[in-house]
């Protein structure tokens, strides 16, 4: 056929299993709504037929030799049975394979339950309504279907030249009951088909779906990444140039709008180029490494920010400050400097030490923040000018 069905085979292997389950699953609501139906369809009938006939001389003449008892139980056994299998195995077998099992079982009863109904009341439509009624709601596969169709038509035919109804059939209802099956036949082919299809366009998408969650992780740390190598010194792990002129940029206008200070201290390495000329540029680096943590972890308040300003030169942003606070963070930071005690012969005290400068601004229009920058400069070259390893800071009014 030019229709390119789908079949079972275009789901990998690993994932039949699963297939089966939750195609087993539906299938037995299905077979309840169907046994539902068939229930309704015979008192429905019963209620007319006995509503417009003498009910046990209808019965004598169709089944002369059966019991009344017998014949509702043949009726309405397989039904009710398959009403009772799919409830049991909705509520104890929800995720077995034993639930295909029961789906099978289910189908059986059903398809012959009804054949048998039709020999025993003549009736054809009643196995042919089931038949389609299967065909349409039930997903199978055609190989299956093949082999349960056509066993109930035999059973049918066979089961009718036995009790006597072939007088009662015309050859337009032996070829409409072949014809039904055929058309049941087509009908499961697609039904199946359409369900390996969905499943597949389903897997597609679900795989397409976390594929892009995947590329959207990777995208995310590639970012990350990227944010890394433009606002973090590559070398101490701390904000570089960038990320501070924008960082104190944000606060100075911040500041700006709601007429707050803001702080800065400038911070050198004192006499590092003779410190990397006696244990040479590795023994610097680390260095830089060791101070600048150290400066990290000694700011905890939100906003401050430690960024590494060129070469041995460090910034600190501290929004909010007033000169007494900046002074004591930056008092904080010298003492934490020297306790890591990096020996540096060239300096009086035998250790490497800080020299800081801050100022406080309270930014007003028409001035930028490299003033902020040129205060806390000049601040810087006081304390280095008065002797390094200490603290000056400058409030500009």
């Amino acid at each position: 056929m030019g229709c390119n069905l789908k079949n079972r085979k275009d789901i990998p292997p690993g994932e039949v299993p699963g297939f089966n389950r939750r195609t087993a699953s539906d299938n037995i609501v299905r077979e309840q709504v169907i046994a539902l139906l068939v229930l309704g369809q015979y008192l429905l009938s019963l209620v007319w037929v006995g509503g417009t006939e003498d009910l046990g001389a209808l019965l004598s003449a169709m089944v002369p030799a059966m019991p009344r008892g017998l014949f509702f139980g043949v009726v309405f056994l397989p039904p009710f049975l398959t009403l009772g299998i799919s409830l049991f195995a909705r509520k104890f077998l929800g995720g077995s394979t034993r639930l295909f099992v029961c789906h099978r079982a289910n189908l059986i009863l059903l398809l012959f339950g009804a054949a048998l109904t039709a020999i025993l009341v003549q009736a054809p439509f009643v196995f042919e309504s089931v038949l389609l009624l299967s065909s349409l709601l039930i997903v199978m596969t055609p190989a299956f279907s093949r082999g349960l169709y056509l066993g109930a038509l035999l059973f049918f035919f066979l089961g009718s030249a036995w009790a006597g109804g072939w007088p009662g059939f015309s050859w337009f209802d032996i070829g409409d009951v072949v014809l039904t099956t055929l058309v049941g036949l087509i009908m499961v082919r697609f039904r199946f088909s359409d369900r390996v299809g969905r499943y597949l366009t389903r897997r597609t998408m679900e795989e397409q779906h976390r594929q892009l969650k995947e590329t959207n992780r990777e995208l995310l740390k590639a970012n990350g990444r990227l944010q890394a190598i433009t606002y973090v010194d590559g070398l101490t792990g701390v904000s570089n140039w960038r990320a501070f002129d924008e960082g104190l940029e944000g606060e100075w206008r911040r500041a700006m709008r709601g007429g707050t200070p803001v702080g800065l201290l400038m911070l050198d390495i004192d006499f590092f180029k003779a410190y990397n000329d006696t244990y040479g540029h590795q023994a610097g680096d680390d260095c830089l490494k060791q101070v600048a943590g150290s400066l990290e972890a000694g700011v905890r308040r939100q906003g401050e920010m430690v960024a590494r300003y060129g070469g041995e030169e460090f910034a600190v942003i501290f929004p909010g400050a007033n000169g007494d606070a900046l002074a004591v963070l930056g008092e904080s930071l010298r003492r934490r400097v020297g306790a890591l005690g990096l020996t540096h012969p060239s300096l009086p005290w035998g250790h490497v030490s800080i020299s800081i400068g801050g100022a406080v601004v309270c930014p007003r229009a028409g001035e930028d923040r490299e003033s902020l920058i040129r205060q806390a400069d000049k601040a810087l070259y006081a304390a280095k000018e008065a002797g390094r390893n200490r603290v000056v800071i400058r409030k500009v009014p």
